[in-house]
């Protein structure tokens, strides 16, 4: 089977915080999933020494040969190695994200990696992968210098919509039209109804910042489709002004993500049993 190369910065912060196989070792790996385990040995393009490590190990493994005791590496008299400490796992992606300014804005759970952020004197903006669900979290927040975090909201965006986003953003800097977004949960407030609205907008090149991508949070109402809609005022609003320059980034950004994302579901899974997306 022929497949597209990716870096080992790609697999790094796209593929192996994501995939079935984190945690697994690499003789796990070898006897459930040696298409993967090809991959790791022969694909794969290390860009620094923990990539050369991985991919070192996996040539052995792949090879047949015992491996170095090590971190990462596999089990070694047929016992099952320990999955290595969350904070080592967590370093090889580390480099793909932006160094904290906030601790307490960009402590991220571990189990959405990170695709973009950007912070201003108001306000933080993270884009992190819920790919897991079929979707792009947006995490936002309102601060104070020296009170902290005034206001936190959450959205989750579709994958058909991120993509059209990221594309927007990307080549135009805008978007083709404004964009609202209705999400919610049923029991997301206090056991009521949760209501997500994600509002992106121009406002025009009188603005020094035209792009708006504002989230808001609050009451919900479940309509007879089983939709959520708000209910009265949001317990929480946020708003950031991006220019067009930092829109773009955003866009590249998230663009690049979903592409190596779905590069990797077409390696790591046959496209027959692919769903969803």
């Amino acid at each position: 089977m022929t497949t597209q190369t990716i870096s080992y910065q790609e697999a790094a912060a796209y593929v192996m915080p994501n995939d079935v196989h984190k945690g697994k070792s690499l003789g796990w790996i070898k006897e459930n999933a040696p298409d993967y385990l090809r991959w790791l040995a022969v694909q794969m393009n290390p860009r620094n020494d923990e990539g050369h490590k991985i991919k070192a190990f996996a040539q052995l493994v792949f090879n047949g040969k015992p491996q170095t005791p090590a971190k990462s590496a596999a089990p070694t008299n047929g016992k099952a190695a320990k999955p290595a400490p969350e904070r080592s796992r967590a370093r090889s992606n580390d480099h793909s994200k932006p160094k904290p300014v906030n601790s307490k804005a960009q402590k991220n759970d571990g189990e959405h990696p990170r695709i973009f952020s950007m912070m201003t004197n108001k306000a933080f903006f993270h884009v992190e992968d819920a790919l897991g669900i079929g979707k792009i979290k947006f995490f936002m927040g309102a601060y104070q210098k020296g009170k902290g975090s005034s206001a936190t909201v959450i959205h989750y965006v579709d994958v058909a919509d991120a993509r059209v986003i990221a594309f927007d953003l990307a080549v135009r800097g805008t978007l083709s039209a404004k964009f609202v977004d209705y999400k919610g949960s049923p029991k997301g407030l206090n056991g009521k109804p949760l209501s997500r609205v994600l509002k992106i907008e121009d406002r025009g090149n009188e603005a020094k910042r035209p792009i708006v991508i504002e989230a808001a949070n609050g009451p919900g109402e479940i309509t007879g489709q089983g939709a959520i809609k708000p209910a009265g005022k949001p317990t929480a609003q946020v708003a950031i002004f991006l220019t067009r320059w930092e829109a773009r980034k955003l866009g590249h950004a998230l663009q690049a993500y979903l592409q190596a994302w779905e590069t990797a579901r077409m390696i790591l899974t046959p496209p027959e049993t692919i769903t969803g997306g």
